[in-house]
């Protein structure tokens, strides 16, 4: 080893004075590389070819001790198992499958009942000295509803299912009334416009 470097070091002496050809020394820093790489270190070298790339990801390790419990850790062990990963893993979680709601119940189309009187006509004129007189109603379109009330003078005085009504007693001068449809409770399902009829009846003191 002495010889080899004293040799190297009076190569480069007569370097240093100009007296060697080029080629020479080529050589001579070729072999003064050679000697120094040999002096290196074993242990810097393995390192230095060991090195695990900046790139690379940490190398995980399973241990299981003597009780059965699971560790993970970046740091090798005795008894360390390393696990391996893909690159391309990623977490994915399948979405729960939402059922639709059912679709909301159409409701029906409420029925429209419709009652127009037919006699007598608005503000018509009734002579009769008893008060009697018929109002009678009918329904137009359908469905139809199963009973025809009388309003009166602002009251309800008779339900029928033929829509005809006969009144007596009935005192001389204007009376209001229309007819409603309704149905087995009494609730009003329609009703006609309020008419005006005149009663007249002969007065007791004109000789007729």
């Amino acid at each position: 080893m002495r010889n080899k470097t004293g040799k190297i070091f009076f190569i480069l002496l007569l370097l240093t004075s100009g007296n060697l050809p080029f080629n020479v020394y080529s050589a001579a820093q070729n072999q003064a590389n050679d000697q120094q790489a040999s002096e290196r270190p074993d242990d810097e070298m393995n390192t230095s070819d060991s090195a695990t790339p900046s790139n690379a990801p940490p190398k995980i390790y399973k241990v299981v001790d003597e009780n059965g419990v699971i560790t993970f850790t970046d740091k090798p062990q005795p008894n360390a198992e390393p696990l391996s990963f893909d690159g391309q893993t990623q977490n994915v979680v399948k979405a729960a499958k939402v059922t639709p709601p059912p679709p909301a119940p159409q409701k029906a189309p409420k029925p429209k009942y419709k009652v127009v009187i037919k006699n007598p006509a608005p503000e018509a004129t009734i002579r009769n000295n008893l008060g009697d007189l018929t109002i009678s109603a009918a329904q137009t379109g359908a469905p139809k509803a199963p009973i025809y009330r009388l309003i009166f003078d602002d009251a309800p005085i008779a339900s029928n299912s033929s829509g005809i009504f006969k009144l007596s007693g009935i005192h001389r001068g204007a009376h209001t009334y229309k007819v409603e449809l309704t149905n087995n409770t009494g609730k009003t399902l329609a009703s006609s416009p309020v008419q005006t009829l005149y009663l007249h009846q002969a007065s007791a003191l004109i000789n007729n």
